[in-house]
């Protein structure tokens, strides 16, 4: 569902660079876990991700359990205007594949990550993903 085409990536990492200098890690932070995009990302466990977007989007579960991300295209509430399959697609190019720790994580922990992140980008937009690398940091 994901192809990846390396040039077409290249290219894409270089717009982010560009669309993100100003994100930039703080001169206090001055060697940052990871900076593809040009974002201090630390490295994380995918439960760890995951428990920081339901956190962020206000969801909770029963003890023990963890809130299910959407399967469905349409799952998302009203407050986004993207079809869920592009949102996906955003969520997965733009923040799991930068996530210094997705290479270790399962197919199955990248999707469900994949899936919560657009459902917090639908939501919140960009100011969704900075939430999330904050929340992130603060776990270091």
């Amino acid at each position: 569902m994901y192809g990846d085409d390396d040039a077409a990536a290249d290219e894409v990492r270089s717009l982010l660079r560009s669309w993100l200098r100003d994100t930039a890690p703080a001169e206090e932070d001055p060697e940052p876990a990871h900076t593809g995009t040009g974002l201090d990302v630390p490295e994380a466990a995918a439960s760890q991700v995951t428990d920081a977007v339901t956190r962020l989007l206000g969801l909770s579960a029963a003890p023990g359990e963890r809130p299910v991300p959407p399967a469905v295209p349409g799952a998302l509430d009203s407050r986004s205007a993207a079809p869920f399959d592009e949102l996906c697609l955003l969520a997965r190019v733009l923040v799991v594949v930068e996530h210094p720790s997705s290479a270790g994580w399962t197919e199955d922990e990248r999707e469900v990550v994949t899936r919560w992140i657009a459902v917090l980008i639908g939501r919140r937009g960009d100011e969704g993903v900075e939430a999330l690398l904050r929340e992130l940091r603060r776990a270091r």
